[in-house]
């Protein structure tokens, strides 16, 4: 049995990885304003029910990296209560970046769709 709950983790895992940076460039491209890392990462908590709750310390890394591909932009701009925040906007290209990611999202889901759903368990 713990295989099998190794297998599930190990599965989630892979999978979350791959789709956290597209999820972020999606909240960051539906809102009409500059947005700063926590409120991404609420936002994708609330828009999962709960269901998925990331990092900060997973989360701000990929906004590093979407910053250096040029997908994102940030700046400093003053907080209502503490320190300065980093807010983040999409660029063209990350709208770019973004369409291609769901894109091919949309077709692995499909493929998946498809051939998990022909399939008997325990046959």
């Amino acid at each position: 049995m713990k295989s099998v709950e190794d297998f599930k983790r190990k599965l989630e895992r892979e999978m979350k990885s791959g789709l956290v940076s597209l999820l972020i460039l999606s909240v960051i491209s539906k809102s009409e304003d500059p947005v700063y890392g926590y409120r991404i990462i609420t936002g994708l908590k609330k828009a999962t029910g709960g269901r998925l709750v990331l990092k900060e310390g997973s989360v701000y890394p990929i906004l590093h990296y979407l910053q250096e591909q040029k997908f994102v932009v940030s700046f400093l701009d003053e907080s209502p209560t503490g320190a300065p925040r980093k807010y983040y906007t999409i660029t063209k290209l990350g709208e770019k970046a973004y369409r291609s990611g769901f894109d091919s999202w949309t077709s692995l889901k499909d493929i998946l769709d498809e051939v998990l759903s022909d399939l008997e368990v325990g046959s």
